[in-house]
């Protein structure tokens, strides 16, 4: 294997830690009310924005960055899960499915998000944030390994297995699993579905949040950069929307892959990468590689 070579899967791996982390916000959203979260992008946006903000005005380390971004998106998730989601589904009940007025909903977040974004001074030029950590690369069988991507990797999975974690090891955690599973059973044994159905948003939030932050000082932020959503996607249709750990795998796969595309046939395929794989995947297995038997619902 030449040293590029190399070099393109390990980058690969990286920004695939990033998409898995994302995908694994639109699939708890999903697993928790069967609609996909469009805003996801957006509030991957919104994240990094907040850490540039930080670092400009106050020069605010990382460690505090992550915090801060963590309890804004949180809330922004949270907020939204009450203002927009309660209402609909609300106004839904009885009658048809609320999935295509919550999914039409979440465009809505998506566009308003990057509209207010547009407007603020410092956003009308492309930035980045600064790298995670600096230094040399350090070099593993001749290969130059960045220090930036072994930061983002290790936050990414740190944070992966923290949410699992907190999923399986906690009482919150099993009972955000449960209200999403079976709500009438988890009502029925005391769960305030409710409230566990925002906490999901919110969390959902803190992901993306957290992915905003990750990809700042490789991505130029800009209003747009939403549009890893469709990346993040990627990775969860090839993992399966009802399954966390394959949209975690997926995620690393869509990195190496979507590198590996661009590298055989030239730059620009990377953006219809995305499209291609989804694309692939639907045709050949329409629930995923690690989901479970395709089902028809009606909406």
């Amino acid at each position: 294997m030449s040293t590029t070579l190399a070099l393109v899967i390990l980058s690969g791996i990286a920004t695939g830690s990033v998409y898995a982390l994302i995908a694994l916000s639109i699939v708890i959203v999903y697993k928790s009310s069967e609609a996909v979260n469009f805003a996801a992008g957006e509030l991957v946006m919104i994240g990094a924005y907040v850490a540039l903000f930080l670092v400009v005005s106050s020069s605010v380390p990382y460690w505090l960055i992550f915090p801060i971004v963590a309890v804004a998106t949180f809330a922004l998730g949270a907020a939204f899960e009450r203002l927009a989601i309660v209402p609909i589904t609300r106004r839904m009940s009885g009658r048809e499915s609320p999935l295509i007025p919550i999914v039409i909903a979440t465009f809505g977040l998506s566009l308003m998000l990057k509209g207010i974004v547009r407007v603020i001074p410092y956003t009308e030029e492309v930035r980045s944030l600064p790298p995670l950590v600096t230094g040399p690369p350090f070099f593993v069988g001749g290969v130059p390994i960045l220090r930036a991507d072994v930061a983002i990797v290790s936050i990414a999975v740190l944070a992966i297995l923290g949410f699992w974690l907190f999923f399986t090891r906690t009482l919150l955690g099993r009972a955000l699993q449960a209200s999403s599973q079976n709500p009438l059973c988890a009502a029925l044994s005391g769960i305030p579905v409710a409230r566990m159905r925002m906490i999901v948003w919110g969390i959902a939030g803190v992901m993306a949040g957290i992915c905003g932050v990750l990809v700042g000082p490789k991505l130029g932020l800009t209003p747009d950069m939403g549009g890893v959503i469709m990346t993040a996607l990627a990775a969860a249709v090839i993992g399966g929307f009802s399954n966390l750990p394959g949209s975690i795998i997926g995620g690393f796969v869509v990195g190496v892959v979507q590198n590996l595309i661009g590298y055989f046939f030239g730059s620009d395929t990377i953006i219809v990468a995305p499209f291609i794989i989804i694309m692939i995947v639907l045709v050949l297995r329409p629930q995923g590689l690690f989901g479970g038997t395709a089902s028809v619902k009606k909406v």
